[in-house]
């Protein structure tokens, strides 16, 4: 079983070349981070805008999915006036739970149940859950108890400013609090405020419940 993801940054149109080649370089460098951190773990960026990853271990996928979404959010582009949902929404994202026929990143190719199913949920992605973040599996019962997780946690996320989603994105990296103040320049006091202020106790606890539901499969 592996899952996927995919992600599409939002309102990329609304920023100017150099923020999104600015942008680009960013996220190739979150990808670098991911493929070291997590076991079988490959993301590509496409046409610039979308990212789709691939992960041997679908425990990982919310966890990555958040580092992700936080990493785009904590982005500030210098024309920043002219891009209100991308700084609000940063990414919408799915993910994918299946079977993979084939990996090959020699041939850059990705095919099976998982990305078609993270392609799929993200695609239909319209009107007001155009900015949401989905989960697509076959077992319906699972799948909606992690989409009420992702939903609740998602929305803690849009209201997030790009230096609490930095924060967080490093507390996850670094599973460690002093590591997080060390890397961010900040007391470790001021750390935790911030996760407080972030509701960083719920969105761990649904973290631990996804890969709870997730390590079964």
């Amino acid at each position: 079983m592996y899952a996927a993801i995919s992600a599409d940054v939002v309102s990329s149109t609304s920023l100017s070349r150099e923020s999104m080649i600015e942008l680009n370089e960013k996220l190739k460098k979150c990808l670098s981070i991911l493929e070291r951190r997590y076991q079988g773990f490959w993301g590509r960026i496409v046409r610039g805008d979308f990212i789709e990853c691939i992960m041997s271990q679908p425990e990982d996928a919310f966890e990555v999915a958040l580092i992700l979404k936080t990493w785009v959010k904590s982005f500030e582009p210098s024309d920043a006036h002219d891009a209100k949902r991308f700084n609000r929404y940063g990414l919408r994202i799915a993910i994918g739970i299946g079977e993979m026929k084939t990996i090959d990143r020699a041939l850059d190719m990705m095919d099976g149940d998982a990305i078609y199913r993270s392609g799929r949920a993200i695609s239909k992605l319209v009107g007001r859950a155009k900015y949401s973040f989905t989960i697509s599996m076959a077992n319906s019962e699972h799948e909606q108890a992690l989409q009420v997780i992702s939903t609740l946690v998602n929305q803690l996320l849009n209201n997030a400013t790009a230096r609490k989603c930095e924060t967080l994105c490093e507390r996850i990296l670094t599973s460690d609090t002093s590591k997080t103040a060390e890397k961010m320049g900040i007391s470790v006091s001021g750390v935790n405020q911030t996760l407080k202020d972030l509701g960083w106790s719920g969105i761990e606890q649904a973290i631990i419940y996804y890969r709870k539901i997730t390590s079964k499969l």
